[in-house]
């Protein structure tokens, strides 16, 4: 299947799933206070940024492994199986954390502490899901990736409706709704492995210490996105408000369509960048810098369009006046996400080429450069200073990326529409 067909199908299933959050838009905007509304992002921002961690990017290195066969096609289930011990240890570990200082942590939150002692377990039902749909991926198989995702997503959806409106469960019957989809999905994916032979239950520890070496020196680099997403919200929950961090995350979820579209994007990109560069010649390294030019374009022009349409989304999506004004941070957040989609085409040279160290150093970084420019931009500009942070970090994360990027792996960036 061609990338532009793949990139298709990718981008209808993963706006898809976005879909849902505007189809409740109506149901949160009505049913949930401001406040409840952001008790709600901060307990799922939480889960996010522990799953980053707890997952120590296991469907990555299988990812990677699927492609390099660097211990063999024949032991490639044995690879699977092996990969999925670290999350499973650090599961256990964090769960232990989490009834040693759950207390505190919900005090501090002012959220009941029996969330708390779930977040891991919530964080761990993203594995199994994660796993099946990178190997669809690999395998270029993107209509099996959109019939699991679709699916697991409209039952979410159904879900999620009777558990806040048919049973009145407020914002606690949305991540009900959403991990309980995921833990039977993550079963479906168990099954769905095992039957077709990319999983075997035989562990091979030097497996499992290859996987961890491949995931350690990224864990920086995934937990800095995601403390992008989670800092800029905490900063707004402890120095404006609860219901500002309500408001601002109406704006930030329909923001987030291009946080989507970019993910579908690189999930069509990556497999078929890494295939190009196992043979690559002078001119595909043209055509291939030819090509993630229109594709960074095409990025800017779609954050364009979303935040020319956004006022007929928050005239039929947002039912509640209280939540109206988050409009304003549509924009900064979508263009944020197209810095976002750069950098992630730019750091699969570094991903390919096994140099992850250097994205554990640009995280490090980041992660001091984002927290900072919260405090300092609320501070002075009150939310929209969250969004204006939230732009910044990532266009920095792109520029410093890029550089390290063609340094480790050369391509024509400057030349590649010159003559041959």
């Amino acid at each position: 299947m061609n990338l532009l067909k793949s990139m298709s199908i990718y981008t209808v299933s993963n706006l898809s799933r976005q879909a849902i959050g505007f189809i409740l838009l109506p149901v949160i905007t009505n049913y949930l206070s401001a406040g409840e509304n952001g008790d709600l992002t901060t307990i799922t921002s939480i889960v996010t940024l522990l799953g980053s961690f707890m997952i120590l990017s296991a469907p990555g290195a299988i990812n990677l492994e699927y492609f390099r066969q660097d211990q063999g096609q024949e032991n490639f289930p044995t690879y699977v199986s092996s990969a999925l011990v670290n999350p499973l240890i650090l599961f256990l570990i964090l769960t232990l954390l989490s009834f040693l200082f759950g207390p505190t942590l919900a005090n501090w939150l002012e959220i009941a502490a029996h969330w708390i002692y779930v977040i891991p377990l919530l964080a761990l039902t993203t594995l199994l899901p994660q796993v099946l749909s990178i190997i669809y991926q690999a395998r270029s198989q993107p209509l099996q990736y959109a019939a699991y995702n679709l699916s697991m997503t409209t039952l979410d959806l159904l879900f999620s409706i009777l558990l806040i409106i048919g049973l009145s469960m407020n914002w606690e019957g949305r991540i009900i709704g959403n991990f309980g989809t995921k833990i039977l999905f993550g079963f479906i994916a168990l099954f769905l492995l095992y039957r077709s032979r990319l999983l075997r239950f035989k562990f091979n520890w030097a497996y499992t210490k290859d996987a961890l070496f491949f995931g350690l020196p990224l864990i920086l680099h995934i937990l800095s996105a995601n403390v992008m997403d989670l800092s800029d919200q905490l900063f707004i929950r402890e120095m404006i408000g609860r219901e500002e961090l309500g408001v601002y995350s109406i704006g930030y979820k329909v923001g987030m369509i291009i946080l989507i579209l970019q993910a579908a994007v690189v999930m069509a990109w990556q497999p078929f960048l890494f295939k190009k560069l196992k043979e690559i010649t002078q001119q595909k390294k043209k055509e291939i810098v030819q090509l993630s030019y229109l594709i960074m374009i095409g990025l800017v022009i779609a954050a364009g369009v979303l935040k020319l349409i956004s006022p007929l989304i928050f005239k039929y999506f947002v039912l509640s006046p209280e939540y109206q004004v988050g409009i304003k941070y549509v924009g900064i957040i979508a263009l944020a996400y197209v810095f976002l989609g750069w950098y992630k085409m730019f750091s699969s040279y570094i991903i390919y080429t096994k140099n992850n160290k250097y994205l554990s150093y640009i995280a490090i970084f980041n992660i001091i450069f984002n927290l900072l420019l919260n405090y300092f931009l609320i501070k002075n500009y009150g939310t929209m200073g969250a969004a204006y942070a939230t732009a910044i970090s990532y266009f920095s994360f792109f520029v410093i990326t890029a550089i390290v990027s063609h340094r480790v792996y050369p391509m024509p960036w400057l030349t590649a529409f010159g003559k041959a």
